[in-house]
């Protein structure tokens, strides 16, 4: 039997042998059980008949989408192991899932966990609840805060998500029940914090999420524009009494993963093909705000020859955080974030001498210092993000520039105070992602 009822709630007993904020018990637990499912021959003998169902997607049937088809899988199927194995409401548990990059601590590796449009600049965690239930969140910011630290809460469990109908009016799932970022929450000067969750109304409380009743999904975003940036410390508490059943067998939760998996690897694989109402080559729909006005995002396709590059200009809008993003076909980033300029933030990115950014999305490397790079493919889609904005955006000026030009044109057709790399250059730029990236990692 797996047991989670053990697992402390205490800020400083959190973090497994002083390690960082994401190194909690709670999280190894998940992830060691979250191995044992995707591993499970039950699981295996199901992944033929996920693979084929992927393999009937018109994504399929290009050459980009067909060599991607297993990693995308893979992320999926352990995407929602990961949430699975904290899926008990009654024992919620805070898990760090959705991204793309492989991890080995604590004696075991985690390939990669994604659900669609990854952001290695973001730093998503689940928590599943009760909404006619009460919780408490502690938290601690770090030193070195991310750029935007939010809590979003909509309906949902681990095998389930809310849909709106798609349009180019939002990126999202919709059904959103509460939101509460850091720029209206209280903090203690330590940088403390704690959240009161439920369905009752706390009048002259601060830090407060009221939920509806119903299975409740919590995601936790850090937003970090910088990837020196730290995580929140974070652990949460059901409240009231002690819960009367006994917690899931893992036999149980193995069972209701391979449940789940069918409808889950489904959804996400077919998500990309009506987001944003559908997107057309070569084009950008938005920048569009986020549910609750959490951010702005603007996306489209991309298609391109081996010898064109879609460039593109943009402002940070006043904002602490901007970010763009590339994917594969299946709106998985083709390989791991460390290995290449597959994405870059407003503090990885070279600015022009007007604070601008001018980025050339590329299968090949085009000279610009912000080379967003395909990993080798000539399709998938692009996502450019902002965080931490003000009240008022102007969002005509976030994308001031945006076509496709051959590689051989860049250098007369792109101003020459646009800054450029060589290979040196580029080397330094790509050597330094992963001691960046794993300052998160804490080990």
């Amino acid at each position: 039997m797996t047991d989670f009822s053990a697992g402390t709630s205490c800020l400083q007993e959190a973090a497994v042998g002083g390690a960082g904020p994401l190194a909690t018990t709670d999280q190894i637990a998940a992830e060691k059980l979250a191995l044992r499912l995707f591993n499970s021959p039950e699981v295996a003998a199901l992944r033929p008949s996920l693979r084929a169902m992927l393999e009937a997607d018109p994504a399929a049937q290009t050459p980009d989408g067909a060599r991607q088809i297993d990693r995308s899988l893979d992320l999926w199927m352990m995407d929602l192991a990961v949430c699975e194995a904290v899926g008990d409401s009654l024992r919620p548990r805070i898990a760090w899932r959705a991204d793309n990059a492989a991890h080995s601590w604590f004696g075991h590796t985690i390939p990669g966990t994604g659900v669609a449009g990854d952001n290695p600049d973001h730093v998503p965690r689940v928590a599943y609840m009760d909404g006619s239930a009460r919780y408490e969140i502690e938290g601690q910011l770090s030193a070195n805060p991310p750029a935007q630290l939010s809590f979003e809460i909509f309906p949902g469990t681990p095998g389930a998500t809310p849909l709106r109908p798609q349009s180019n009016k939002s990126p999202d799932l919709g059904a959103q029940v509460a939101l509460l970022r850091d720029r209206d929450m209280e903090f203690g000067a330590d940088g403390r914090f704690s959240i009161s969750i439920g369905p009752d109304d706390q009048p002259g409380r601060a830090n407060v999420m009221k939920t509806v009743e119903g299975p409740m999904t919590l995601i936790v975003r850090d937003v970090l524009s910088d990837w020196s940036q730290i995580p929140a410390r974070l652990s949460i508490t059901r409240l009231g009494a002690s819960p009367s059943s006994p917690p899931p067998t893992e036999e149980q939760i193995l069972q209701q993963y391979l449940a789940d998996l069918p409808d889950y690897v489904r959804f996400w694989s077919s998500f990309k093909n009506n987001w944003l109402g559908g997107l057309a080559d070569n084009t950008i729909v938005g920048p569009v705000a986020r549910e609750g006005g959490w951010g702005y995002l603007g996306a489209g396709r991309f298609n391109l020859g081996k010898d064109e590059a879609l460039v593109f200009t943009t402002s940070r809008g006043g904002g602490s955080y901007t970010g763009v993003q590339i994917t594969d076909p299946w709106m998985i980033m083709p390989r791991d974030s460390r290995q290449g300029t597959l994405s870059l933030n407003n503090t990885q990115a070279a600015t022009n001498p007007d604070g601008t950014a001018t980025y050339a999305l590329a299968p090949e490397d085009p000279g610009l210092a912000n080379w967003i790079d395909t990993g080798g493919l000539n399709q998938g889609f692009f996502l450019l993000r902002w965080a931490g904005m003000p009240a008022e955006v102007d969002t005509r000026a976030l994308v001031l520039d945006f076509q496709v030009m051959k590689l051989a044109d860049i250098p007369r057709r792109v101003a020459a105070g646009v800054p450029r790399f060589d290979e040196a250059a580029r080397a330094s730029q790509v050597a330094r992602r992963t001691p960046d990236y794993n300052l998160r990692l804490g080990i």
